[in-house]
């Protein structure tokens, strides 16, 4: 893990953002009710490509930081996160809301990278001046559920979306 970055994304790494989404097919276990949702991108799956992607984001500068984990050596985009300094949510319910969104592509899941990926975002949200972090998570994601207790979540309870049917595991990380 030594050497891994989180940078905000650019149009200079549109042509990786959208390798990096070509790794979720379609067809892929269902974290959230929403078909194309790719976790932790915010809406890449809307945008017909990355620059347009990249236009929302910078739009959400206020509210939403993205950040994607870069192996620098040959900035191979292996995750993204997003940061949410307040508890927002657009697709359900405010009990839905986390301050940090993260996913790892595919052919790099189960190598540790989602546990480095969210160590790094909880010191991003920590320098924002957060001192509590709401993160959540699918029942059906043990992968995240893991990664979030070893990053010192703690569970809350457990909610059912009304609209989605899932089942959502919710977690907090005291950062002071």
């Amino acid at each position: 893990m030594d050497g891994l970055i989180l940078k905000e994304p650019t149009e200079a790494y549109a042509e990786k953002i959208e390798e990096y989404r070509s790794e979720f097919p379609a067809d892929r276990e269902r974290v959230t009710y929403i078909p194309d949702r790719i976790p932790g991108l915010d809406r890449l799956e809307e945008y017909h490509d990355a620059e347009a992607w990249l236009r929302y984001c910078a739009a959400e500068k206020d509210r939403v930081w993205w950040y994607m984990l870069l192996r620098p050596s040959d900035e191979y985009v292996i995750g993204f996160c997003c940061l949410r300094r307040r508890l927002e949510y657009d697709d359900d319910d405010i009990e839905f809301a986390s301050h940090i969104g993260y996913s790892v592509r595919p052919s790099q899941q189960r190598k540790g990278f989602g546990k480095e990926l969210l160590r790094m975002a909880l010191e991003k949200a920590r320098k924002l001046g957060l001192t509590r972090v709401r993160l959540v998570c699918s029942e059906a994601n043990t992968g995240s559920r893991k990664v979030i207790a070893a990053n010192g979540g703690i569970y809350v309870d457990s909610i059912l979306g009304v609209e989605s049917g899932i089942t959502v595991f919710r977690y907090d990380v005291q950062l002071t």
